[in-house]
């Protein structure tokens, strides 16, 4: 589940910071938002924003209200929800975020596969009726990325950062150079952990820390499997 949260983000991040667009201009919203760790949620009226586990149907009909005239545009990782709860519950059974507000991390860390899965499940329901709400059925407006897509291969990669790129800003060059869509291209390819191993490290601004947001594959498949 990780791992969609931070190529989103990183994908975000570095086609406006190569766009050369103003801090103010970007903002993050991040559920639940905790007013002690600027980290979790800033700039939210920004035009453009990164949500981390607060974007639903709701929330998009809000928003499009609020734009008016303006074109209102959202994109997206969908992944597997059992993908997501074994992904999750290894993540966190082996300690990871233990500042997590979302997850019962201290509880999860003691609990084997079966009741550890649960209690992910469970945890995650809403999280995955949310994502179902805005990419089940996409707008045209909506791009749906599937994340197993850019995950399993560098091709699959490429491929949806363009996807990304022609959803934002067309496929001409009225709204995007050539030159910056090349540069956004080759510096997205920093994310594929095909191509780089260490894309599967972040850094925690909450924490300072360097940490690892992928999750054991071992773990993964047995969990997969309960």
């Amino acid at each position: 589940h990780k791992a969609g949260v931070f190529l989103s983000d990183s994908l975000t991040r570095t086609i406006f910071q190569i766009l050369e667009a103003p801090d103010a201009v970007v903002g993050h919203v991040e559920y639940p938002c905790d007013s002690n760790n600027p980290y979790t949620c800033w700039n939210m009226e920004a035009p453009v924003r990164i949500y981390t586990d607060a974007f639903n149907s709701s929330v998009k009909s809000a928003e499009r209200l609020k734009s008016g005239r303006k074109k209102l545009l959202v994109a997206g990782f969908v992944r597997d929800p059992l993908e997501m709860v074994a992904s999750a519950y290894c993540y966190h059974h082996d300690g990871q975020e233990m500042s997590n507000q979302l997850f019962p991390v201290k509880e999860i860390m003691q609990m084997g596969l079966e009741k550890g899965t649960e209690l992910t499940a469970e945890t995650l329901l809403p999280l995955a009726e949310w994502m179902a709400s805005v990419f089940e059925h996409p707008d045209e407006d909506t791009l749906r990325l599937e994340l197993d897509d850019l995950t399993k291969s560098s091709a699959g990669f490429d491929s949806g950062v363009q996807r990304l790129l022609d959803h934002f800003f067309g496929t001409g060059t009225d709204l995007i150079s050539k030159n910056d869509r090349f540069l956004i291209t080759e510096t997205a390819k920093l994310a594929d952990e095909n191509r780089n191993p260490q894309a599967t490290q972040a850094f925690n601004g909450s924490t300072s820390q360097i940490v690892e947001h992928g999750s054991d594959p071992v773990c993964k498949e047995v969990a997969h499997s309960i």
